[in-house]
């Protein structure tokens, strides 16, 4: 490891001691288009490399990432492009475009659920998050019709904006593979990025893409609730234990923080560039957020306290 890499990984630990000065983020290289991060066995951080982005190539893996040192390790391969992930009873769940796989201790992984499976068509399945009996996974909608020609979000008061279909749910999937729809279409959850248990019971964080919504649904009522709005291309959403909600823009490079009624936003970082902080993990204890890069391989650590 070169030494600057050293230090820079050392400066990001000692961000994030209590006592000591607030650091500026710093960054790990992990390897080509990282996409979500998070902590599973013995305390290991684990995050999907979606290596190149044609389907079919199977160059997909899932890496062990150590903050403290930068030492990145492969952990499981052929997988395609993965994305969210979630460690939820001593298994790691990876979504993969059009499956997910269910992953062990040694690697190993098996299909845990695949798209003629589910009871709707199957458009892009990607975040994942922890739910009390399995997972809950995140499928986008029409994520195709939300750009214009250049690649860019349409304006929010176009033609174009109205014209996409509300197609992005939230499914719960038991580790025997039993699936059932947890939330349902609907213009407040247009097209759904990122997924979290609240800290509400019963209740899961969304995080809608296009008009970039905080969305909170009732799982029982179906009742949804638009907490704040604006934070465009959301990815990544997490609630701390006091409450505080974390988000990130996959467009903007950017994260933020806000208090759980969605008000008195903070800007934790900015300028990252477009299609880079994705799906991150909440170490509250650590006093930091980690933040994958796709664009630029690495893995951003952020202090938050």
């Amino acid at each position: 490891m070169r030494i600057a890499a050293l230090i820079a990984t050392l400066t990001a630990v000692a961000a994030v001691v209590p006592g000591t000065a607030q650091a500026d983020p710093t960054t790990i290289t992990v390897g080509p288009r990282p996409e979500s991060i998070t902590r599973g066995w013995d305390g290991k951080y684990f995050v999907s490399i979606q290596g190149v982005p044609d389907l079919g190539r199977n160059d997909g893996e899932i890496r062990t990432v150590n903050p403290a040192t930068g030492e990145v390790k492969t952990f499981a391969t052929g997988l395609d492009n993965p994305r969210g992930l979630a460690f939820t009873q001593n298994h790691l769940v990876a979504t993969d475009t059009d499956k997910i796989w269910l992953i062990d201790k040694t690697g190993t992984k098996r299909l845990l659920a695949s798209a003629a499976q589910f009871p709707h068509p199957a458009e892009f399945f990607n975040d994942a998050a922890p739910a009390p009996d399995g997972v809950y996974v995140t499928e986008m909608g029409a994520r195709t019709k939300m750009r214009d020609p250049n690649g860019f979000l349409w304006p929010t008061d176009s033609q174009q904006a109205l014209d996409i279909p509300a197609l992005g749910r939230v499914y719960k999937i038991t580790l025997t593979g039993r699936i059932t729809e947890v939330v349902s279409p609907s213009r407040k959850n247009l097209v759904i990025n990122g997924t979290a248990p609240s800290r509400r019971p019963g209740h899961l964080l969304v995080g809608e893409f296009f008009y970039g919504n905080v969305v909170e649904a009732n799982i029982a009522t179906g009742q949804r609730t638009v907490i704040a709005t604006g934070f465009r291309g959301i990815d990544g959403i997490e609630q701390g234990h006091d409450g505080t909600i974390y988000v990130s823009s996959f467009d903007n490079g950017a994260v933020w923080k806000m208090d759980r009624s969605g008000e008195n936003p903070k800007v934790l970082l900015k300028d990252v560039g477009r299609s880079s902080t994705a799906d991150f993990y909440l170490d509250e204890r650590g006093g930091r957020l980690l933040v994958p890069d796709t664009s630029h391989g690495t893995v951003i650590v952020v202090p938050i306290r």
